[in-house]
Parts: structure tokens; C-alpha cells; sequence
């Protein structure tokens, strides 16, 4: 099948988990992705777990469908390849900290003369501007000072890091985004770009309602555990065995689960009025609320809420969730045909490869790329 972005070729300088995640979002629609790693290799490539042959998961997950190559950049050989593939390229996707690549021969002026309508795209921690540009970031760093932390963890602190590296991968897809909102602009202009791409711009544009709370009101904020802090009840309730969540949102939501639990004392309850008098009084009502569960297993509360159109679901492990029926039917697992199992690319689209290449071992292609750019010329 053609992929949406056939034709396009990437250059890929990133490494560990947002480029290469940015990028291997571009191979799985079809684009040519050049991986350029040091003669080292990725970090990734020795992240667990491993595969029986030694392999990193981590790493086949991020860069699979993709050529790779090895170039040292510290060497004039190294850098003038690197000009070879960035003249014949639409995009180049680095996440090195800010100034790297300019002091290896390749600041964004450089990279625009070598190919004027290259999207040069740059993630870092802080941005390739302001006062911590220099600054090395992590995921948790970047949760901590974007105060994502803050309002994480259980109900009344402390904050604690989200269990992904949300860090890397917001940013990865505004990068992914970006770039094919740059590529439409080049359609029109012929001119090409550079993008930069913050993990920390990225972790505050998604605060939502709490960057809300922050900006319009004086009230205190701190974690909630698994409890919405604006909407009530929505969280995790304890029943006579397994915990369920349950998700209202609305006055109508609240008078469903009112009736199947049968409580319309509830629906008179000066407190729970309105979702926003739910919220201030959500301690409470949680605990009538579980009071309500008390003589029901999970999947029976589950079965009442469910008749009644409340929204609710068991809490589940990592692989319940993998090994649910709408897992495989949404194909969200997929088998390499070297039998080796990873997660689809989550897009559904025509453009979306249909088969899945491995990631390339340390300078596979180095001979073929090699080729390619030798006939280009």
C-alpha cells in the first residue's frame, strides 16, 4: 500500500525517544526515514527489556521502518555525508541540546543554504531561545517544572511523576504536527523552515483546566489521586473487592447514577447541585458513593452503572489492557514478521503502512544510502 507521505525523506539526528518517536510516526505513513547515528549508536539501543537475540523493545518500538546508517560527525568525512543527505532531504529531525548541531558545522542558516526548503526541526528541553535553552532537560525535570508534577499523585500530595515519559512523547507529536503543517506551507511558498519544538512549551500547553485554575482563580491546587479536581464523582471508587472507575461529568450523569444506586436523596442534596458544588464537596460524596458500592463486587457495580448509561470500567493492569478483545480488534498489538510484537502506530489512516520493518540494525544501510546519494549526484 502507499503511504500518505511516499516521497518524503527524512533525515533522522535524534535520539532516545521524542525524534525518533516524531519520526517513526513519518516512516510508519510512508516517508523514506534515514536514521544517522553516531558510530556508538542510540542509548536506546540499550534500554530493557531485551529480546532473546539481545535486542532493545524499546528501541525496535521507536525506529522501526526505518534505514540506518552510522556517520561520526566530529570527522570531515562524517559532516560532508551529512550534507549530502541533508541536499537531498525534505526534513531533518534533531534532538540534540540547543547549539550542538550548529557547533558540528550545521546551524539552521547552514542547513537552509545546503537545502532551502528543508523543514529543519529541533526538539529540546527548553526551546532553542529564552533564558534555560542551555539547559540539559529529562522527562522528569520537565514534568517537574512544567507543574505537571505538582498536581500528580495521591489525593493531597505529594506530586509524583507521571508513569510515561509524557515529557518526551507531547512534544514528539506537536514536532509531527508541526513538521506536516510546514511541509503544506512549502507546497505553497517553496521555502522550507525550522521548527523548534520544547518539551517544556509542550507539558504547559496541555495543562488544560488546571493552567485555567491557575490563570482565573486564587484557589490552592495539589493532587487529587485518581479524582478529577473540577468534576465530582470522577475517580476510582472502592467496592467489595476491586476498585471501579466511574466518569460524571454532568447533572445528568449525576441523576443517572443517583437512580442506579438508588439515591435520590442525593438529587436534593444542596452540595451536589451542580457538578462545580460536587467538586468543593467531592471528599463526601465519595464516600457515599462507595458507601453505595459497599455490598457489590466491581463487575457487578460495573454491570448497574453500565444499564443505567453511567460511564465506568475496571482499573487494569498493563497487560489486562493489552489483552483486551478491542486490542486486538483495533490491531493496537502488531506482529513483526520476524514474529517479534509491538504497538501499532495508533493513526488510522490510508496512508498508514500496512506492514512493519524492523528497526535497522547499528549501520545497516550504510552501503545503501551510500548508493542512493551517489546516484542522486
Amino acid at each position: 500500500m502507499t503511504g500518505a507521505l511516499e516521497g518524503v525523506r527524512v533525515v533522522d539526528l535524534s535520539r532516545i525517544l521524542s525524534g525518533p518517536m516524531c519520526t517513526r510516526i513519518f516512516a510508519d505513513l510512508g516517508a523514506e526515514v534515514i536514521k544517522v547515528e553516531a558510530p556508538t549508536g542510540d542509548d536506546a539501543r540499550h534500554f530493557g527489556p531485551f529480546t532473546e537475540a539481545g535486542v532493545s523493545t524499546f528501541h525496535r518500538l521507536l525506529n522501526r521502518n526505518k534505514y540506518g546508517i552510522t556517520l561520526d560527525l566530529r570527522t570531515d568525512d562524517g559532516r560532508e555525508r551529512l550534507a549530502g543527505l541533508i541536499r537531498r532531504a525534505d526534513v531533518l529531525v534533531e534532538n540534540f541540546r540547543p547549539g550542538v548541531l550548529g557547533r558540528l558545522g550545521f546551524p539552521p542558516d547552514e542547513l537552509h543554504r545546503l537545502n532551502p526548503r528543508l523543514i529543519a526541526v529541533s526538539i529540546s528541553g527548553f526551546g532553542q531561545t529564552g533564558p534555560s535553552a542551555g539547559k540539559p532537560a529529562y522527562d522528569l525535570i520537565v514534568q517537574a517544572l512544567s507543574g505537571l508534577m505538582s498536581v500528580t499523585g495521591p489525593d493531597g500530595g505529594p506530586g509524583v511523576r507521571v508513569g510515561i515519559s509524557i515529557g518526551d512523547i507531547v512534544p514528539a507529536l506537536y514536532a509531527a504536527v508541526a513538521t506536516l503543517s510546514a511541509l503544506h506551507e512549502r507546497n505553497r511558498t517553496g521555502r522550507g523552515q525550522h521548527l523548534d519544538v520544547a518539551m517544556f512549551d509542550s507539558l504547559i500547553s496541555v495543562l488544560e483546566s488546571t493552567a485555567m485554575r491557575a490563570l482565573h482563580t486564587t484557589e490552592d491546587m495539589a493532587p487529587t489521586g485518581s479524582h478529577h479536581a473540577v468534576s465530582a464523582p470522577y475517580g476510582t471508587f472502592a467496592t467489595k473487592d476491586e476498585p471501579v472507575a466511574i466518569a460524571v461529568a454532568s447533572d445528568a450523569l449525576f441523576a443517572k447514577l443517583a437512580d442506579a444506586l438508588d439515591r435520590p436523596q442525593w438529587l436534593v442534596d444542596g452540595r451536589y447541585r451542580s457538578d462545580a458544588d460536587r467538586a468543593r464537596h467531592r471528599h463526601a460524596l465519595q464516600s457515599e458513593v462507595e458507601s453505595a458500592l459497599a455490598g457489590m463486587t466491581r463487575d457487578e457495580a460495573i454491570e448497574v452503572l453500565s444499564e443505567a448509561g453511567v460511564p465506568c470500567g475496571p482499573v487494569l493492569s498493563v497487560r489486562e489492557a493489552l489483552a483486551q478483545p478491542s486490542v486486538a480488534a483495533r490491531g493496537l498489538v502488531r506482529t513483526e514478521p520476524d514474529g517479534f510484537r509491538t504497538l501499532d502506530t495508533g493513526v488510522r489512516t490510508t496512508g498508514t503502512v500496512d506492514s512493519f520493518r524492523p528497526a535497522p540494525e547499528l549501520g545497516e544501510h550504510n552501503d545503501l544510502i551510500g548508493e542512493w546519494i551517489r546516484q542522486e549526484s
